[in-house]
């Protein structure tokens, strides 16, 4: 489970908030699965979302990134590229290693 219960939801909210992040973080999975050579920033990930008509906040692309990151799927490296707010911002690599 990857969704940080901070509001304190019960329920059928939990149920439901719980269901949305697993279809998150399965889509971003999928994304760096289907190209394992490419890498993405969040604001990268978030666009590809977006192509595929899921509009979801960044941070929870942030989110996401950060637990396949967590379970090893996913790599932060150290390549950076400028984000749309004109900051570095680091780039994710799908975790070959793991991922065998």
């Amino acid at each position: 489970m990857t969704y940080y219960n901070t509001n304190g939801d019960e329920g059928i909210y939990l149920r439901e908030a719980w269901t949305q992040t697993a279809k998150q973080d399965e889509l971003i999975y999928q994304l760096f699965l289907d190209n394992p050579e490419q890498g993405y920033s969040p604001e990268d990930v978030e666009s590809r979302c977006l192509d595929l008509g899921k509009e979801w906040p960044i941070t929870s692309v942030r989110r996401a990134m950060s637990t396949l990151t967590k379970q090893g799927k996913l790599t932060k490296t150290s390549e950076l590229q400028k984000s749309s707010y004109g900051k570095n911002a680091h780039i994710w690599r799908f975790n070959a290693e793991v991922n065998r």
